[in-house]
Order: C-alpha cells, then sequence, then structure tokens
C-alpha cells in the first residue's frame, strides 16, 4: 500500500514537472515573437505619411500650369469696327450714349476669362465678364454715360484675381470735350492760339470787342 502511494506522488511530481517546462517555452517562444510585431508598425506608419506628401506636390503642378495673361492693348474708345478700337480718346463728351473699353489679351494657353471692371470715381459700377478662347484675343466691353461728369477708369482683371491693367477716361460737357479732342490732335489748344494772335497783332480779342469812345 505504501508503495503505490509513494508511486502516485512521483507520478504528479514527474507530470507537474512537464507542463511547467511546457509553459516557460510557450512564455520564451511568445517574448520572441513580440519585437517582430512591434518592428512593423513603425513601417505601416511610415506608408500612411506618404500620401500627404503627394498632396502637397499637386497645388504646387497646378499652379505650374496656370496660364500668365498679358494685357497687350487697352484703349477707351466710341466704338468698335471690324474689331479695331474707333474715336480713342481720354476725355469723352456728355453727349454719348456709351464708350467702350477694347483689350487685346495674349498669353492664354485654355479657355479662360477676363473681367473688366468699371469704375467711376472710387464706385464699382459695372463688371463684365468676357471669354479668352485663344493665345491672342481682342475682347471688348462698353457702358452707357448715365453717370454725369467726372472722372472714371476700367481695370482688366484676370480669373485668378490679379490685375492686367487699366485705362482712365473723363467725361465733360461737350463743348468742353470738343475742345480737349481737338488739342489733342494739333497738339494746341484754343487758348494758345489767343495768345500767338495776340503776340502777332499787339490785339487781343477782347480788345477789338471793345466799342470805339465816341
Amino acid at each position: 500500500m505504501l508503495k503505490k502511494t509513494l508511486f502516485v506522488l512521483l507520478s504528479a511530481l514527474i507530470l507537474s514537472g512537464i507542463c511547467f517546462a511546457q509553459e516557460e517555452s510557450a512564455k520564451k517562444q511568445l517574448e520572441e515573437t513580440t519585437p517582430a510585431v512591434t518592428q512593423e508598425q513603425p513601417a505601416k506608419e511610415q506608408m500612411e505619411e506618404k500620401p500627404p506628401a503627394e498632396a502637397q506636390e499637386q497645388p504646387a503642378a497646378a499652379a505650374q500650369k496656370q496660364p500668365a495673361l498679358v494685357l497687350e492693348e487697352i484703349q477707351i474708345c466710341t466704338a468698335v469696327e471690324d474689331r479695331q478700337p474707333s474715336g480713342v480718346g481720354t476725355v469723352f463728351p456728355d453727349s454719348l450714349d456709351k464708350i467702350y473699353c477694347f483689350t487685346k489679351i495674349g498669353g492664354a494657353e485654355d479657355i479662360t476669362n477676363v473681367y473688366h471692371v468699371w469704375y467711376f470715381g472710387d464706385v464699382e459700377i459695372a463688371r463684365v465678364q468676357l471669354p479668352v478662347k485663344a493665345k491672342s484675343w481682342r475682347t471688348w466691353s462698353s457702358k452707357n454715360l448715365h453717370m454725369g461728369l467726372g472722372y472714371g477708369y476700367v481695370e482688366i482683371v484676370s480669373e485668378s484675381g490679379d490685375i492686367l491693367g487699366r485705362a482712365e477716361f473723363k467725361i465733360q460737357a461737350a463743348q468742353k470735350a470738343e475742345e480737349v479732342e481737338k488739342t489733342e490732335k494739333t497738339g494746341v489748344s484754343e487758348e494758345a492760339k489767343e495768345v500767338e494772335k495776340t503776340e502777332k497783332t499787339g490785339v487781343s480779342e477782347e480788345a477789338k470787342e471793345v466799342p470805339k469812345q465816341q
């Protein structure tokens, strides 16, 4: 009976020793495989960080593709005939119905738009969107003259908001505007002509009009 008891105890000890050894080996295997998993995680993080760098390259490439528009010509005029400005000037009479802003735009590689922004004084009175369909493109807008007398200007603005250029104009009473137009054509004003006559004759027009004393 005693022998059987000893045999059972020895068997239990042997079995417990085997189980303990198996647990120790399993723990070692887990410890050896865990670092490999932690090393893979930084590699995944690096892969996830690449898309933002590609996203930053896209706006730069898009900026390079945008064409640089150039304002090759701008004129304020009274009409546009055969795609050419007519009656070009800077001072216009208030008797006109309307004036035109004629422009020639260069540098467009694709179809785009420009804006003719009309100002009278410092107040925006009109914004006209005009298409540009070729590398060299003529386009124009007009404005009815109902704003009164004074100064104004037209700014040419690209679709991205860049100001390409501007042209100024002045609206005067009809008689004064005609005098300015004659001066621009001949280079001599009516006042200068009067001074020249006085220097030659020694008598001004005003003196001639004074009645003779009886």
